[in-house]
């Protein structure tokens, strides 16, 4: 019966409602989304490494120890899209020629932190190393590895372009859905990522072994 798809399937399913819920509630101060976002990839992540279960004992260890550098790094994220959003909308308004110019210099650098947002948290999650270290590691895979790059972007876009589209995408949202969108684009950063670690000196955290 333990074998059984559907049970496995029931399992996935609860694990990720429970992940998308305490995500939720983690990201409630909005400065803690950072380490939210980390800790909810480390479990994702070490579910398609090592199987599900123990959703909140990994999630709450994962938080706790990234929490310092995941909230700075989110910080400095917020700060530097806020700088660029406000470039675009001011130069927007400049109708020259080198207006237009700055315009798409700041929307190139905006995309740009974007992308290699798409990779720090789950990069966080996964490899030790110091603040500069996983912004260059984050950096590197979102060129180095463009077409699984060009997935996460396909995701992620994807998913706001039906949340902003439909409501309905909204309840499935908050029931599971940002758990999930985590849990697809993990396996893509799990291959780009694992073609950097040997796996006989795997770095994965059991709670069960505590």
């Amino acid at each position: 019966m333990s074998n059984s798809p559907v049970i496995a399937f029931l399992n996935k399913m609860t694990d990720l409602i429970l992940l998308n819920i305490i995500w939720l509630i983690s990201c409630i101060p909005v400065v803690t989304i950072g380490a939210a976002t980390t800790a909810m990839y480390y479990v994702c992540i070490i579910s398609i490494r090592q199987g599900d279960g123990y959703v909140i004992k990994r999630y709450i260890a994962s938080f706790k120890q990234n929490f310092r550098q995941s909230t700075i790094i989110w910080l400095i994220m917020l700060l530097i899209t806020a700088v660029f959003g406000l470039d675009i909308f001011f130069w927007n308004q400049v109708h020259t020629g080198f207006g237009k110019v700055m315009l798409c210099v700041s929307m190139a650098l905006w995309l740009l932190v974007g992308v290699i947002g798409l990779y720090v948290f789950p990069v966080l999650s996964k490899l030790e190393g110091t603040l500069i270290s996983t912004i260059k590691n984050a950096t590197a895979f979102a060129i180095g590895y463009f077409p699984y790059t060009i997935a996460l972007i396909l995701l992620t876009v994807g998913f706001i372009w039906l949340n902003l589209t439909s409501l309905g995408m909204n309840a499935i949202s908050i029931f599971i859905g940002f758990a999930l969108l985590a849990y697809l684009k993990s396996f893509f950063v799990y291959k780009v990522m694992m073609n950097h670690i040997d796996e006989s000196f795997d770095d994965f955290l059991d709670p069960t072994d505590e």
